[in-house]
């Protein structure tokens, strides 16, 4: 039992680099009936929904242009199906999955970039005062936590809770998250090796709705603001809609139509299968349109990609999984080797891994 115990512990507390975030090409609407046109605008609420999550960026809804080239839905449409609502509510639920190549093919047109399902797994703390108790969120929280997770599937987020187990109980308390003492709540969180930490304070006002004052810590900074609507579901979704266009910008940003070529020079590929791991989990990148094997000395593979876009974006992504680390470059007669090569008139980048 200790040992099972032990494992269980284990595997939550292995890091938060990536996951894969299923669903971003389908999405669910509630409708009345079934009629031709009560589908139809269903479709069209869901396409909407879609391209938020495929995107990261609920702007580009605003899109005049990108509007009406998908005015005709019905084309992007690859499968949809009703189920029953919940029991004591009417009408059904229109599920509606859509093509992928197709929607993918139009936000490229559009200068919208698509946003890979390898996404950053974010450690959420949130402190809640809901009128009748104040509490930490974690799993054990069954009703606020299904919101949470609900929600981020629904805008194309991952995120984890954290356990709030006795170690974390020492770490930090509801009042550090309260009053976003971010010293306290990055230190706690440096256990779960998260490289986005979430944290906020949840509000319900019986005159006001529900109040979120949320900040994401990252690399690239500190992104705060406060929010506020109607209901739960609402406030949650205007904190995570922005923190969705935060990370975009980091791992989906605009200006992806160019192409160019990247040397990787990877250590510690001891066998076939490591070989094929490591070319493999290259070739599922989204950024990465092509993987050309260029050498294989002993432990050392040199592979040429051919990357979309900003080529640090593609650092940023690797960074996310725990495939691959960052290595220094070798030094030939005491002198650093330079990180870019000029191959012709061409200049191309050259980034040193090694096999975790």
């Amino acid at each position: 039992m200790r040992y099972l115990i032990g494992l269980f512990l284990l595997i939550f507390l292995l890091p938060l680099y990536a996951v894969q975030v299923d669903g971003l090409y389908s999405a669910s609407v509630p409708v009345e009936n079934q009629s031709q046109s009560a589908r139809k605008a269903a479709i069209s609420v869901a396409l909407n929904k879609v391209l938020q999550k495929v995107s990261g960026r609920q702007s580009i809804l605003n899109d005049a242009s990108l509007q009406k080239a998908l005015s005709n839905v019905g084309s992007y449409v690859e499968q949809f199906q009703y189920m029953k609502n919940e029991a004591g509510q009417n009408g059904y639920l229109l599920t509606v999955r859509f093509q992928k190549a197709a929607l993918d093919k139009l936000m490229k047109q559009f200068d919208v970039p698509v946003w890979g399902s390898n996404r950053p797994d974010i450690l959420l703390w949130l402190a809640v005062e809901d009128g009748n108790k104040r509490y930490l969120v974690n799993s054990d929280s069954k009703q606020m936590a299904a919101v949470l997770k609900q929600t981020a599937t629904e805008t194309g987020l991952a995120i984890t809770l954290p356990l709030l187990d006795l170690q974390d109980q020492k770490a930090v308390g509801f009042n550090d998250v309260w009053a976003g003492f971010s010293d306290n709540i990055l230190q706690a969180s440096q256990r779960y090796s998260s490289t986005q930490v979430f944290y906020g304070s949840l509000l319900k006002s019986n005159q006001n709705g529900w109040r979120l004052k949320w900040a994401l810590n990252n690399a690239t900074g500190n992104h705060a603001d406060l929010d506020r609507a109607d209901d739960l579901n609402g406030v949650i979704q205007l904190a995570f809609f922005q923190v969705a266009e935060v990370l975009a910008d980091s791992y989906a940003p605009r200006g992806e139509a160019n192409e160019s070529l990247v040397t990787l020079e990877v250590s510690g590929v001891e066998n076939l299968t490591t070989f094929v791991e490591v070319t493999s989990y290259l070739s599922s990148l989204d950024k990465v349109k092509r993987v050309n094997w260029q050498q294989l000395s002993g432990s050392k593979l040199v592979l040429e990609l051919t990357v979309s876009g900003d080529v640090m974006v593609l650092k940023n992504i690797i960074a996310l999984n725990n495939v691959l680390s960052p290595d220094s470059p070798p030094k030939l007669d005491d002198k650093a080797v330079d990180d870019t090569q000029n191959i012709g008139a061409e200049k191309k980048e050259i980034f040193y891994y090694q096999v975790n």
